[in-house]
């Protein structure tokens, strides 16, 4: 939207950036969306609000003062994986003092891994997308186990042998709204209906495809796990529709040229997603550490490299030049 365009434009330099650093968590960079999402983060909490602040100007901070691409920074790439470690810890450990420094810690790191990644992928033209916040926040969530000053908190998985859990009855007819938003808050960790709500309306601010995307993949979050009689706690509380619905606004919108045939591949990632999020989960309870968004990651990649190799993604005069 123009409008939006020019309130963005009106932002001061150095926070436009740190707005568009939230903003990228949702593939949208504008300062306004990204403010929406961070009125949203501290509505949800404000502990969560306060360290995704500082994860995304950490992670920011860092990326210019170690001379990564000023274009980069600029567009929020640099700080939206900050963003998402900082909830993400505070999640999963007891508040302290030294939380804050862990934190920070993280969020350096962040910027580290991803301008790493950054350089492997760019042949590919594969995104690294949130790959630096997962493998930053599972070291750090692992490396607890060393320091005295921290505690896991009961929100982080029990390590040990996965069990059968109870399968999903229904999800009843009233839930359903609050199981949809709640899929999108939980991108960013947070358990609210509102806060899903402010996210899809700062994505349709920039895109209405996009968030058709993001409420499409919360859909396929509830649908899928239900038939395949997922726990229905998970369903309800939106663990199985966030990464679908990154998911689907990366196929769907944001990497693929936008049209009916990557909506349907998009759906196809979704439901695959799914899938990936209940293995890894498998995979990972051994050790005591949560999927993350790593399902989507995984998903996006494996997606967007079988797409140049398919006659409908990739232009043959381009493949012979």
């Amino acid at each position: 939207m123009d409008w939006a365009s020019r309130v963005d434009s009106a932002f001061p330099q150095p926070l436009r950036v740190i707005l568009r650093g939230v903003g990228q968590v949702f593939f949208c960079c504008n300062a306004v969306t990204k403010l929406i999402f961070l009125i949203a983060l501290f509505i949800g909490g404000v502990a969560a609000g306060a360290a995704a602040t500082v994860g995304v100007v950490t992670s920011t901070v860092t990326a210019h003062l170690l001379g990564f691409s000023k274009k980069d920074i600029d567009a929020g790439l640099y700080g939206f994986n900050g963003t998402l470690v900082g909830p993400c810890l505070f999640l999963f450990l007891e508040h302290s003092p030294q939380l804050w420094l862990y934190v920070i810690l993280a969020s350096i790191l962040s910027s580290v891994v991803l301008a790493a990644l950054m350089r492997i992928l760019r042949p590919y033209q594969i995104p690294a997308s949130t790959s630096p916040f997962v493998l930053t926040s599972w070291m750090f969530l692992v490396a607890v186990y060393g320091f005295e000053s921290f505690t896991r908190s009961s929100v982080l998985p029990a390590a040990g042998i996965p069990v059968a859990v109870p399968g999903a009855s229904g999800l009843s007819f009233e839930n359903w709204p609050v199981a949809l938003f709640k899929g999108v808050g939980e991108v960013m960790f947070a358990d609210s209906v509102t806060v899903g709500i402010l996210f899809l309306v700062g994505i349709a601010i920039v895109s209405l495809r996009g968030a058709l995307m993001a409420i499409s993949g919360a859909f396929v979050g509830i649908i899928f796990p239900t038939l395949l009689n997922a726990n229905l706690n998970a369903i309800e509380m939106g663990l199985y529709a966030f990464n679908p619905v990154l998911t689907m606004m990366a196929i769907g919108w944001v990497f693929l040229k936008p049209s009916g045939k990557s909506a349907a591949l998009a759906v196809l990632g979704g439901v695959m997603t799914v899938v990936c999020q209940a293995g890894l989960a498998s995979f990972l309870t051994p050790i005591g550490l949560p999927t993350l968004t790593f399902p989507f990651v995984l998903v996006m990649w494996m997606f967007l490299f079988a797409a140049g190799m398919s006659r409908y993604w990739v232009d043959p005069e381009a493949e012979e030049g």
